[in-house]
């Protein structure tokens, strides 16, 4: 398995045989394309499959596995981007959503191709342009987005930078609460129409990434649980799992990632 880091989206590939990634969900959108094989997930109560010309798109938090669904394994490539990066060229808009998981839209394909394919020094501007028919093309095989007031965006944004600001040391929802204005019910509430999980699991996925670029390099893992602000090798081992479906250890062995990125 590789991966390679662009921002403002993350490319990755693999090729597996016998490996299953147990149940977990991360706060990403996931847009992966079948290249061989058959891939199975179970996803929002149903057993979904994937073969090659179609593509997977997962929705951020939502739980699912993956495994073979044949003989020899299967391969994909794909990336995965976060809801706030869409959220830039969707102003007014909720997530949206795609609820059988699987696809073979040309339009959609064509778009994830598209990102796929760009230079690592793509400009900024082919980076837009890509995201902005991702973010198109997805709209149009997904339900209608809810409309989102400018005012609520802007609160989840700030939330989010004092969540970022906050990672070694964590913070509270009283805190987020004094911060933002807004009390916790709305903004939880705001915060998942908006990014797809709680300000809980977005702290969590955060320090999860500060995680995994130490992986690259090569750093203990019992550093990278005290630089990332968990309370031990064992609390990070665990949620990296829930994240990400394999171990920190396993993750290191099979993933490649751009040290440039």
């Amino acid at each position: 398995m590789t991966e390679t880091e662009c921002r403002p989206f993350q490319r990755f590939h693999a090729d597996l045989v016998d490996t299953a990634f147990s149940p977990h969900r991360h706060d990403t959108y996931t847009f992966a394309l079948t290249t061989r094989g058959v891939q199975d997930f179970d996803y929002r109560g149903a057993t979904r499959r994937s073969r090659p010309g179609a593509v997977v798109v997962l929705h951020p938090d939502e739980l699912h596995d993956g495994r073979p669904g044949a003989e020899g394994g299967f391969g994909y490539t794909g990336l995965t981007v976060l809801p706030e990066t869409l959220a830039r060229y969707r102003p007014g808009r909720s997530l949206p959503f795609l609820a059988s998981g699987v696809s073979r839209d040309r339009a959609l394909i064509s778009a994830i191709r598209s990102a796929l394919a760009l230079d690592e020094q793509a400009s900024g501007l082919e980076l837009d342009s890509a995201l902005i028919d991702l973010a198109l093309a997805l709209d149009a095989v997904s339900d209608a987005p809810a409309s989102v007031s400018p005012v609520t965006r802007a609160v989840v944004d700030a939330a989010c930078a004092l969540i970022r600001d906050k990672l070694e040391d964590g913070i509270s929802l009283a805190e987020l609460e004094t911060v933002t204005g807004q009390d916790r019910w709305q903004l939880c509430r705001d915060f998942r129409t908006l990014r797809g999980t709680s300000p809980a699991r977005y702290l969590t996925q955060r320090r999860l990434d500060v995680v995994r670029q130490g992986l690259i390099r090569r750093q203990p893992l019992a550093e990278l649980a005290d630089a990332a602000g968990f309370a031990d090798q064992a609390h990070m081992s665990r949620q990296f799992k829930a994240a990400y479906g394999i171990s920190p250890g396993r993750y290191a062995r099979t993933i490649v990632q751009d040290r440039a990125a």
